[in-house]
C-alpha cells in the first residue's frame, strides 16, 4: 500500500504556497513502484492508457503493457508533430497549453493516468481533448489527490482512482 510516507515534500515549490510532493522515493524501490502501477489499474476495461506529460509517462507505459493495450500521450505545446488536438489547463499556480494526437482515440475506452490531482484543471483539459477526439469512456487515476484543491469537481461525470488522498 502507497501512503503519504512514500512522498518526499518540499515546501514552496516550485512556488511560494505551493507544498510539492515528490514520487522519486516510490520510483527509488521497485517493489515500491510496482505497488503504485498496480493500485493505478482502471476499474472498468479499456483499450488505450493516456500518459500525461510529464510525470504520468512514467506511470502509463507500465500499465498499459500490464493490460496489453497501447499508449498515447498528451504533451506540452511544442513537443510533438503531426495534426494535433490542443487545450489549455489551468493549473494551481499557472496555465500549460496540451496537445494529443487524436489517432487511436476515437470509439476507445481511456484510462488517463498522472501523478497529481490537484485543481482538475490538467484533468479536465485532457478529458475534453479526448472527447473531442471520439474516446467512449474516459477513466482517471492519480498517484496523489489533494481534497483541498477540489479537483474531483472538475472531473464529474468520469471515474476518477487515487492512490493516495491528502485530506483538506
Amino acid at each position: 500500500m502507497i501512503t503519504l510516507d512514500d512522498f518526499d515534500t518540499y515546501p514552496d515549490f516550485p512556488v511560494p504556497g505551493v507544498l510539492f510532493y515528490d514520487i522519486s522515493p516510490i520510483l527509488g524501490d521497485a517493489a515500491t513502484f510496482r505497488t503504485a502501477c498496480a493500485a493505478l489499474m482502471p476499474r472498468e476495461p479499456v483499450d488505450v492508457v493516456v500518459g500525461v506529460d510529464a510525470r504520468g509517462f512514467i506511470f502509463a507505459p507500465v500499465v498499459a503493457q500490464q493490460l496489453d493495450v497501447g499508449m498515447a500521450m498528451v504533451r506540452k505545446k511544442g513537443k510533438m508533430p503531426g495534426v494535433l488536438l490542443e487545450s489549455t489547463a489551468t493549473i494551481e499556480y499557472g496555465a500549460s497549453d496540451l496537445v494529443i494526437s487524436p489517432v487511436g482515440i476515437e470509439n476507445k475506452r481511456v484510462l488517463v493516468i498522472d501523478d497529481v490531482l490537484a485543481t482538475g484543471g490538467t484533468a479536465a483539459a485532457v478529458a475534453e481533448m479526448l472527447h473531442r477526439a471520439g474516446a467512449t469512456s474516459v477513466e482517471f487515476s492519480f498517484l496523489l489527490e489533494l481534497d483541498a484543491l477540489n479537483g474531483r469537481e472538475a472531473l464529474d461525470g468520469h471515474t476518477v482512482t487515487s492512490v493516495v488522498r491528502v485530506p483538506a
